[in-house]
């Protein structure tokens, strides 16, 4: 027997189906393997005192109620779970739990896989090496930045005062005509687009954008600003380390579309990829300790800078060398999601 409480993301949106699915999936597993036991599954997206989605009151009042179960089993399908620890530990102790399963988005739990590598790899379009490859280099790195985040406020800022800009290709979107206040301390005059139309990027007949940002999950965007810019800057979704990790679909891009990366955020995802059979590329600039440093924004800035001043000739050879790690990280990638999406269908075998 298995309560289910939770909520998920609306169907309509891009990543709504797979998640109803995966929820659905889940709830089947547990029912299979576990039938003999009283169990309780929570779907841990928009879940907390927090929200306002009548889906805290239902716990509650199975605390009330004094119920107990055998089996608790938290699912994180797309984001890591929102319920502090306290909060957790009182479910925990007042329905007396005696297992606790963390399943999906968990930092190194039994159970752990990543959704945004098995949806990115489903909805992706095929990019053979001709769309691609370079054959020279124009900007030294690319970011891309949607939500204006404090800490994609903060590099940008830094590359305008360096005066960086100009040596590679940045967009951020601003928080204009949405309801969240991202940018309280926004003093950047402007939102860098690169005229990119939020048409380009339907999905499910529907369109996304941010400020003018197009939400483009699940491609690398224009090919011809793909192929002139060597470095994929992966602005992550979190930033510091003392969060969950969380690997979003940012981080598959430049290993879909054969670059090699910098990691702005939590530098913790270096070795995570590497544990999961992925080549990281810091090596080739062993005079920054990316990884070893408290301020990612310094390090971010001082790789950038070190490649700006790089020839588009010192780009291509250095690509050169990497190719063959690249070719490896995108034949791994396939791989990988194919082994993300066994995961989460075979949970308990």
């Amino acid at each position: 027997m298995t309560t289910v409480i939770g909520t998920t993301f609306p169907e309509s949106w891009q990543y709504g189906p797979e998640e109803i699915e995966i929820f659905a999936s889940t709830h089947r597993q547990i029912d299979q393997h576990f039938a003999d036991q009283k169990n309780l599954l929570i779907n841990t997206t928009w879940f907390g005192p927090q929200f306002n989605n009548q889906e805290w009151p239902k716990i509650q009042q199975l605390m009330l109620q004094e119920q107990e179960f055998d089996n608790l089993f938290l699912l994180a399908v797309i984001d890591p779970q929102y319920l502090r620890t306290q909060e957790l530990e009182e479910i925990q102790q007042k329905l007396k739990i005696k297992n606790t399963y963390l399943v999906g988005m968990y930092e190194d739990s039994k159970y752990e896989w990543n959704f945004h590598a098995v949806t990115v790899a489903k909805h992706c379009p095929i990019y053979n090496e001709q769309d691609i490859l370079p054959d020279h280099f124009d900007k030294a790195f690319l970011l891309y930045q949607r939500k204006p985040r404090p800490h994609r406020l903060e590099i940008t800022k830094l590359l305008i005062d360096r005066d960086l800009l100009s040596r590679g290709t940045v967009t951020l979107g601003s928080n204009e005509n949405h309801d969240y206040d991202w940018t309280e301390q926004n003093d950047i005059p402007m939102v860098l687009t690169i005229d990119d139309r939020p048409s380009d990027y339907k999905h499910n007949g529907k369109e996304y954008e941010f400020s003018g940002i197009p939400n483009d999950l699940v491609s690398i965007g224009r090919l011809d600003i793909w192929r002139q810019c060597f470095l994929n800057v992966v602005s992550e979704t979190e930033f510091e380390s003392w969060k969950p990790r969380f690997v979003t679909e940012k981080m598959w891009k430049p290993i879909i579309g054969l670059r090699p990366f910098l990691i702005h955020g939590q530098t913790k995802t270096y070795p995570w990829l590497r544990k999961h059979g992925f080549r990281t590329f810091n090596h080739y600039w062993p005079h920054i300790d990316v990884e070893g440093q408290e301020d990612v924004h310094q390090t971010t800035l001082a790789v950038l800078e070190w490649l700006s001043a790089k020839t588009s000739q010192d780009l291509m050879s250095m690509y050169d060398q990497m190719l063959p790690e690249l070719k490896y990280n995108k034949h791994r990638y396939y791989e990988f999601a194919k082994e993300q999406c066994y995961k989460m269908h075979h949970l308990f075998d």
